[in-house]
């Protein structure tokens, strides 16, 4: 608890207490000066490693001993509060950083120190290994999902605020992962996951669109010739199993490939010319693309704009690898 003041600092006269500006303020009467408290700034720094990792220390002394926190420390005077971040930064983890942005500021009341204004910074971590300094018991990564109990509210806040600063950015490096073959983030948790749902809700749509289409165009003439239902039936199948493929990685490809080898052959059978079979396949991904598309909301912000982008990745992977086993079915078959 902070200590009040007894005896005046200037002239050592016992201080009294004066109503100004709407506050009680400390005064002292003999030499009529007046004391103005103000918070105390207190600088940390959040430091994150490639692995999504966020260096705490554990406090040695009070307030909050033997709690994590931020590496954190009062800025002093001729000392801006980011020479201060990096200060205590190097003090209490013993490691050097670059300040690269503000995260947050936090008014806060501390038991211990009374008002204080908390300013945390993101910072790079430059050189050195972390290990505790004078005011630290242990210094240690942690991942950000699973984080100890902090010590401050104001590094609590400052720590979800960066989390929420790098999510999108983190979403998008998972998925292309992913796409690249890696397995760092959990299957079926894609970005563009939510737009193949749209594929599965509205496939009725989707392939009443490509049936009027087909069988209007000279290139795909023979698909007039067939009824409605018929190759309604056909095309229902594919394009509505098409996002839960998408979306279930767990389905075995194989399967799905060999699938389309199989219409291939089918429509060889019933004298389906390959070029056909090709635009209207084409086709198909050309009312996938439109329908999803002309939902509103899509290019608004960078993670959107990267969910549109992982979207027609994905789906021109997959109808190029469809296209393959088509012709390669109908060209197989006898």
């Amino acid at each position: 608890m902070k200590e009040p003041r007894v005896y005046c600092p200037k002239c050592s006269s016992k201080i009294s207490n004066i109503l100004l500006d709407g506050r009680q303020r400390d005064h002292c009467i003999n030499c009529r000066t007046t004391f103005y408290d103000n918070p105390l700034p207190v600088a940390s720094s959040v430091v994150v490693n490639d692995k999504r990792e966020i260096l705490l220390v554990l406090r040695k002394n009070e307030p909050r001993a033997g709690m994590w926190g931020l590496p954190s420390g009062f800025a002093e005077t001729h000392e801006t509060v980011e020479e201060a971040a990096l200060r205590e930064l190097k003090e209490e983890a013993g490691i050097t950083g670059r300040v690269v942005r503000l995260l947050d500021t936090k008014s806060h009341y501390n038991d211990f120190y009374g008002d204080l204004i908390w300013v945390t910074f993101e910072v790079k971590h430059l050189t050195g290994e972390p290990i505790a300094g004078d005011d630290a018991a242990e210094v240690k990564f942690f991942p950000l999902s699973k984080l100890p109990e902090i010590a401050f509210s104001p590094n609590y806040r400052a720590i979800h605020r960066y989390i929420n600063r790098h999510r999108d950015l983190w979403s998008m490096q998972d998925s292309f992962h992913r796409l690249e073959g890696g397995s760092r983030q959990p299957k079926g948790e894609m970005p563009s996951d939510s737009l193949f749902q749209i594929i599965s809700k509205d496939a009725d749509t989707i392939t009443e669109n490509w049936i009027a289409d087909v069988q209007s165009r000279s290139s795909t003439s023979h698909y007039a010739t067939k009824p409605h239902d018929e190759v309604y039936q056909k095309a229902h199948i594919v394009i509505s199993q098409f996002g839960k493929w998408m979306i279930h990685p767990e389905q075995k490809m194989d399967d799905i490939w060999e699938y389309f080898n199989k219409i291939g052959g089918e429509r060889k059978n019933e004298k389906y010319r390959l070029s056909e079979v090709i635009s209207a396949l084409s086709l198909t991904r050309k009312h996938i693309f439109a329908h999803v598309f002309a939902q509103g909301g899509i290019w608004e912000k960078p993670l959107e704009m990267y969910r549109s982008m992982e979207f027609v990745s994905r789906v021109n992977l997959f109808f190029d690898r469809a296209t393959y086993y088509i012709t390669k079915g109908f060209e197989e078959h006898q």
